[in-house]
């Protein structure tokens, strides 16, 4: 805990100094694309978040990305969901957060998992005419954001046929509803584990006493005074910091949560059986363009094992080193794990980031962009956090970081002409 509070302590030193030294500028005329809307992983967090107006998460370092491109000209923003939950939840808080409402988990989806059907409201919407327009969405998710994002757009095109027979029509969420396929342009992701990281496998490590560490470490942050800056968004499960001086026991619960072997949660989807069962249930949509951003920060100790290189950040050296064994197992799912899942940033395996097994993918080829098919950037030498801003200097600091992501925008845009 100590040193966590010290890596924190030093993220806000640094972005505030950051934020001071950066020199307004005026904005740039408005651009003909579509809005841009960033998703990030586990443990993260977005706007709604007073932590994200001091650290964002995308860009830290180097100030929000979402401003930034707003600055250029593009309408941008960074989702809130739920930092922990499954890829069904996160799903209905994205759409919740799009539009502006109360979430809605769906009355068979809530019955079927035991919780509440209804969580979050969000006040503001990130696109406020993207429930009464034909608009579509440049959406990029990094790590499990990328994941939530592939489902959140079958969802988008499917509905569920469950949620529509438990449910009268007036009461029925839109997402569920089946009407609002082709409504995203793009998805673009980074360092996404399409199909599972070996780092969630009990074979390679153990992740029980982990979880229970992760546990005990938010019941303790219940006690404290952190409601608006940093939200669990696990409140269907009756989980809330509010409620943990009148209602103490809700450290069981959250207990219960991070130390079930099943239930809906982000790091048991991230298991390669988990993930290989989502993947079974989403397809790469015609009408959607994929772009895959990974990269490696591994190489070969000449013992047959991947090690960090140098310049790894240090709270990922031991992730890369525990992906990095040359450990020989199949799945309980029949999935072979062998030399080709060693390389890593630190976080995700290099092979799982690249594309979901089961689609098609090319790689890039900034003549001939096609949609339903994944376009593979080429590999970056870097660690996992980088993409996020990092603590690092991501492609050059702060400049490059920028640039990064400016580049971005403007392929994406591109995909609209």
């Amino acid at each position: 805990m100590k040193h966590l509070r010290r890596v924190l302590c030093v993220l806000l030193a640094a972005a505030m100094s950051v934020s001071l030294m950066i020199p307004a500028s005026a904005e740039a005329p408005k651009k003909d694309c579509y809005p841009i809307i960033f998703v990030a992983g586990l443990g993260a967090y977005g706007e709604d978040d007073g932590l994200n107006k001091i650290v964002p998460v995308w860009g830290m370092m180097a100030g929000s990305m979402a401003k930034h491109l707003e600055k250029q000209g593009y309408e941008a923003g960074t989702a809130s969901i739920g930092p922990f939950s499954g890829s069904w939840d996160r799903s209905c808080e994205l759409y919740a957060h799009l539009v502006g409402t109360r979430t809605d988990y769906g009355a068979a989806h809530a019955a079927a998992h035991g919780h509440a059907r209804y969580g979050p409201t969000y006040k503001k919407a990130l696109v406020p005419d993207w429930n009464d327009t034909d608009r579509k969405l440049h959406l990029i998710g990094y790590s499990f954001g990328g994941n939530t994002l592939r489902y959140f757009a079958q969802m988008l095109k499917d509905g569920n046929p469950e949620e529509r027979a438990a449910t009268p029509a007036d009461e029925l969420s839109p997402l569920f509803s089946g009407a609002l396929d082709g409504r995203i342009a793009s998805i673009t992701t980074l360092g996404a584990p399409h199909n599972g990281a070996t780092v969630f496998e009990p074979n390679v490590k153990k992740t029980g006493a982990l979880r229970a560490l992760l546990a005990t470490g938010l019941a303790l942050a219940n006690a404290l005074p952190l409601n608006g800056m940093y939200s669990m968004r696990l409140q269907q499960f009756g989980i809330s910091f509010k409620d943990f001086w009148t209602k103490p026991w809700t450290v069981t619960k959250i207990y219960k949560f991070f130390t079930s072997e099943t239930g809906e949660r982000a790091d048991l989807e991230m298991t390669l059986d988990g993930a290989a069962n989502i993947n079974k249930t989403i397809e790469c949509l015609p009408d959607i363009y994929y772009f895959s951003y990974t990269a490696c920060m591994t190489e070969d100790d000449g013992k047959g094992n991947q090690v960090p290189q140098k310049g790894m950040w240090s709270a990922f050296k031991g992730t890369a080193k525990t992906m990095g064994k040359r450990i020989i197992f199949t799945t309980p799912g029949g999935i072979s794990v062998d030399e080709r899942w060693m390389p890593n940033d630190g976080q995700t395996n290099l092979i799982s980031a690249l594309h979901p097994f089961n689609e098609p993918a090319r790689d890039y080829d900034a003549s001939n962009v096609q949609p339903g098919i994944w376009q593979l950037m080429p590999t970056l030498e870097q660690d996992h956090f980088d993409f996020s801003g990092g603590v690092k200097h991501l492609f050059g600091g702060t400049p490059g970081t920028r640039e990064f992501y400016q580049e971005m925008a403007e392929m994406l845009e591109a995909t609209q002409k």
